[in-house]
């Protein structure tokens, strides 16, 4: 099956999907600002009542977040994921 393309703005080049165009997306991937979101797991409550977490943010928010956690936390763990823009 192949995507119905039509051409970015950002670039000129035919390789914006349809269907990204419809939901709101106005670039194609390559031309889009947005960076690899970040994840940190975190641990909650005691005995019994524990619970996992998991805080999604962006890498400005993680930043921020890395500067004001000074303690060495080993219960919490950083996930990168998202799609890196490698054009910055």
């Amino acid at each position: 099956m192949q995507l119905e393309m039509t051409n970015c703005p950002a670039c000129s080049e035919d390789k914006l999907p349809v269907k990204r165009k419809e939901l709101g997306y106005y670039v194609c991937v390559d031309c889009s600002t947005a960076g690899a979101y970040r994840a940190v797991t975190t641990t909650h409550g005691t005995g019994d009542h524990t619970w996992n977490d998991i805080k999604v943010m962006t890498p400005e928010q993680f930043s921020q977040y890395q500067n004001s956690n000074t303690s060495d936390d080993e219960d919490t763990h950083t996930i990168t994921f998202g799609i890196e823009n490698t054009k910055k």
